[in-house]
């Protein structure tokens, strides 16, 4: 019987069921699954989720791969982490909200529109976060193509202005 049982069986029942959404997948290690899915197909998968017991969203990363932005989305039973990822294309980046199955992730799109620049469509408007108000319009620290020295001048000349 394999160590890998449990982690099979999940993996499994999600590729029956969501076949075409399902891009790549692999079992990285013991309670680690991760899992390449359709943006379209997401939330789909996100509430069959927590149908079987993965009810919390521990976090959620964003990411850029030159030509496209993404996000994983950490969701736990607090036995087994599923990693689900999705892309988007750079040029005109969205990304549903996961509010309405994890309502916890307020936080966590904030901080993909600030730091990614990926619009996330149906996350109510807030401030800022976890940039500060008045930082530069347009400037997502975290993407690939923003140089550090460039941020930092903008931000003194910024500083220099108001003073």
């Amino acid at each position: 019987m394999s160590e890998l049982k449990k982690e099979e069986e999940i993996l499994k029942e999600i590729k029956d069921k969501f076949s075409d959404a399902v891009e790549n997948s692999i079992i990285q290690r013991k309670s680690r699954i991760w899992i390449d899915v359709s943006e379209n197909a997401k939330i789909d998968i996100m509430k069959y989720l927590k149908e079987k017991g993965y009810y919390h969203l521990s976090t959620i990363t964003g990411f850029d791969e030159g030509e496209k932005l993404g996000a994983i989305y950490h969701i736990t039973n607090h036995k087994i982490i599923i990693n689900l990822r999705v892309r988007t294309p750079k040029e005109n980046p969205i990304l549903k909200s996961v509010l309405p199955v994890y309502p916890s992730a307020t936080s966590y799109e904030r901080e993909l529109e600030d730091l990614f620049g990926i619009k996330i469509d149906g996350l109510p408007e807030g401030r800022n976060y976890p940039l500060p108000e008045g930082f530069p319009k347009g400037v997502h620290p975290l993407r690939k193509d923003v140089k550090l020295e460039e941020l930092n001048k903008m931000l003194n000349e910024k500083c220099i202005k108001e003073e």
